[in-house]
This record gives C-alpha cells, sequence and structure tokens, in this order.
C-alpha cells in the first residue's frame, strides 16, 4: 500500500516487484567514517480501553488477516509469523505495536450493551454502514463487523450479523485511515552547526562543487538544510526502480550531497540524494537518503540551503 505523491504531484509507479531499491552508493565517493544513522519515526501506541464495556462479544488469538474500511478506503493487512503486513507490499515496515494495539480493539471485542429490541438493523445504521471491519481467525473463520449511527453519548451501534451492540466510541476510532500513522518512517534527526562540518561536495550535472570548512558562510546555509531536512510527505515507503526513475534519483540522474562532519563528538559521512521536484509549482523537491528504501518529500527552500542555492543548468 503506497502512498501517492500529494499536491497532485505526478504519481509514482506502484508496481510490485522484488527489485533493486537503489540506495546503494553507487558512483559516489567512499568515506572511511560510519555513516549517521537513519532515524525511525513512530507515531504514539494508543492502547484498547476497555473500562465500562463488560460485554465481550468476540476473543480472537489466531488472526490471519484484518480488513476494514470507510466509503473511500480500504485497509487490507494480514498476519505471518506473528508480524503484521501490508496486504500490498509486505515490505513497507508497518508499526507493530501501533497496529497491534488497534487491532487489539475488535480482536478482543467488548460492548458497553446489547440492543434486544431493536425493529430493524437500519434502524442502527447497519443498512449503510460507516465503517465495516473484516477479521479471519484461523481457529474461528471469518468475522464481519458492520459500524453504524452514533448513540446520544457518541457511542456506535455495531453489528456481527447476529446480533447489534453498542461499543466505545474510542474502539472504533481506533481505526486508523491515515495510513503514514501506521508506518515506521525514515528520516534525519541531527542538528548540526557550521563548525561541525568538515568538508561538503556536491555533484550536480556531472560537476562536483566542493566547500571547506573555512566557508563559513556557504557551510552555515548548509547546515541549516542538514538540520532541518524532514519529510513533509513521502512518496514512497518501499521504493521501486520505476520509482528511482521517476523522481529523477537514479545513479545518472540524481544530485548527490555528501559531507563530513561531527556528530556528538563523533566523525560521520552523510550522503543524501536529491531528485526532481515532486509538484508543478516547485515548491517540493523528492530527497532520498543513502541507505532508505524511502522516497521523502521535503520543502524545496531546506533543499536549497542543503545545495548551498546550487540548482541544475536544466530541470
Amino acid at each position: 500500500m503506497k502512498k501517492h505523491v500529494l499536491l497532485g504531484a505526478l504519481l509514482l509507479t506502484a508496481a510490485l516487484s522484488a527489485g533493486l531499491t537503489g540506495c546503494s552508493s553507487s558512483g559516489t565517493k567512499e568515506s572511511g567514517s560510519p555513516k549517521v544513522e537513519i532515524s525511525e519515526i513512530r507515531d504514539d501506541v494508543v492502547e484498547p480501553d476497555f473500562s465500562g464495556a463488560d460485554i465481550e462479544v468476540y476473543a480472537l488469538n489466531a488472526p490471519i488477516d484484518f480488513d476494514y474500511s470507510s466509503s473511500d478506503t480500504d485497509m487490507i493487512f494480514k498476519k505471518k509469523d506473528g508480524v503484521w503486513l501490508d496486504a500490498m507490499d509486505s515490505a513497507i515496515p508497518l508499526n507493530q505495536e501501533k497496529f497491534e494495539a488497534m487491532a487489539q480493539n475488535f480482536l478482543n471485542l467488548h460492548a458497553i450493551s446489547e440492543i434486544d429490541s431493536a425493529d430493524t438493523a437500519s434502524d442502527y445504521g447497519m443498512g449503510n454502514p460507516v465503517y465495516t471491519v473484516t477479521i479471519t481467525d484461523s481457529e474461528k473463520g471469518e468475522i464481519t463487523l458492520s459500524i453504524g449511527n452514533k448513540d446520544a453519548d457518541g457511542n456506535y451501534y455495531l453489528s456481527d450479523e447476529k446480533n447489534i451492540y453498542l461499543v466505545k466510541a474510542s474502539t472504533v476510532d481506533s481505526l486508523v485511515f491515515d495510513y503514514d500513522t501506521l508506518v515506521v518512517r525514515e528520516g534525519l534527526d541531527i542538528q548540526v552547526t557550521a563548525a561541525d562540518l568538515q568538508n561538503v561536495s556536491i555533484t550536480m550535472d556531472g560537476k562536483t562543487t566542493s566547500y571547506k570548512n573555512s566557508d563559513t558562510e556557504a557551510m552555515t546555509t548548509i547546515a541549516d538544510g542538514i538540520s532541518n531536512l524532514k519529510p513533509f510527505d513521502y512518496a514512497s515507503y518501499h521504493v521501486l526502480n520505476q520509482e528511482l526513475a521517476n523522481a529523477d534519483l537514479t545513479t545518472d540522474t540524481r544530485i548527490t550531497f555528501q559531507a563530513e562532519l561531527t556528530v556528538n563528538g563523533e566523525k560521520k559521512s552523510l550522503t543524501i540524494y536529491v531528485g526532481t521536484y515532486a509538484n508543478p509549482d516547485q515548491t517540493y523537491r523528492y530527497v532520498q537518503l543513502d541507505g532508505s528504501n524511502m522516497i521523502m518529500v521535503v520543502d524545496n527552500n531546506i533543499v536549497l540551503n542543503l545545495l548551498n542555492g546550487l540548482t541544475p543548468d536544466e530541470e
């Protein structure tokens, strides 16, 4: 399940393959210093809260698939060898703790009350459910849950195709439709100053521009670019060869930024690849960290600082 590019940008091809991810440093000068570590970005985990919901509807201990949908979004996941995977691309690193906490709301479903006198399921929104959850359990088979209207307190009516229950709002609200938050994203999280940079080289259009530590003005600008190189979005969480080509991040099209710098008193090396613009207004650029399987979308002003204002001869 790939994240498409924002703001009407060109869509990167999402064909599944086991192709080379293209995160090698091929064609760049290797440094003897250890690389700056790629940081993992994880969203907070919200553990299920069953307080006040004393009716156990299901207790599923061997889930295989967990699918849920709204009127415009389908989320499909599977569990294999104890690990939750994106059913469309199992190489995308899901936040296991966050996903498991969400899933437990439904694998161990608890209700506030059971509706005894329902005239028809449609009275509770089951004819046109807001959400549908389908769980396949290796022991108990497939279970489909329809989630309909809210009551006056904001809790939801839920049907398991046999009975109708009232479940806590937090149970339903645990469903994560913001796919980004389910992924362990890769990024750069360091703060550097001009004094931390020993040397920098930027290779663009076959030409290399180098800066020394004594180039204070340039190093100040570049240090600002490194310190603020945060993703606004992601174009891919598991990059494929065609995506690299579309983003101008192949070895023969990308801009290569390399630096020797000091991080927490230790000498490190940093390599960053810069591609083409990610949107028609040219306010965002595709960026890939060396060693990362992801393509970030970064504010172009930050990228320009990283490159000390250098731009290709022709975009």
